[in-house]
C-alpha cells in the first residue's frame, strides 16, 4: 500500500495548519507544503467538507484547524482521501480471493493490516509533530557526540 500523494499533502497541509496560530490563506500553505494554490484549494475544500478545517472567506479569510491537533486522528484524514488502505486485494470486503480460509498469506496479510489502521487510528496529528520534536532531538545530540 502506498498513500497517494494527495493524502500526503492533506496530512502536510494539516501539520503546517497545527503550527500556526490564525487564518492561512491557500497560497501560503501551497507553498508551504510545495502544491500550487488550485490542488491545495482542493484539499482544504475535502478537509473543510469533514469539519477538521475550517475557514473564513474574504480577503482577510483563510483556514485553520477545526479541532486541536491531539484530536484528529490520522487515520480520518487518510480514509477523506484514499480509497482503500488494504495492503493486499485479499483484504477488500469485495473478496478478490476465494481461498482466504485456507491461506496462510491471507492471514498473515490481515495481521499486518491490523497493525497499520491500528497505528494510523491511534496517533494524532499531536503525536506526529511530538514524534518529529524527538527526531530532531536526537539528529542534534548524535551530531555534537561527533
Amino acid at each position: 500500500m502506498q498513500l497517494t500523494m494527495t493524502t500526503d499533502y492533506a496530512l502536510r497541509c494539516m501539520l503546517y495548519l497545527s503550527g500556526k496560530e490564525g487564518l492561512s490563506s491557500s497560497p501560503e500553505i501551497g507553498e508551504a507544503v510545495g502544491i500550487n494554490k488550485i490542488f491545495v484549494q482542493k484539499v482544504l475544500r475535502v478537509l473543510r467538507d469533514a469539519g477538521v478545517v475550517s475557514s473564513t472567506h474574504g480577503g482577510t479569510g483563510g483556514y485553520r484547524l477545526a479541532k486541536k491537533p491531539e484530536e484528529i486522528v490520522l487515520l480520518d484524514i487518510i480514509l477523506l482521501f484514499e480509497k482503500t488502505m488494504k495492503i493486499n486485494r485479499c483484504l477488500e470486503p469485495e473478496g478478490y480471493c476465494d481461498r482466504y480460509e485456507t491461506c496462510p498469506m491471507h492471514a498473515y496479510y490481515k495481521e499486518v493490516q491490523k497493525t497499520l489502521e491500528d497505528y494510523f487510528g491511534r496517533d494524532t496529528l499531536q503525536d506526529v509533530i511530538d514524534h518529529g520534536k524527538r527526531k530532531r532531538k536526537e539528529v542534534i545530540h548524535n551530531a555534537k557526540e561527533r
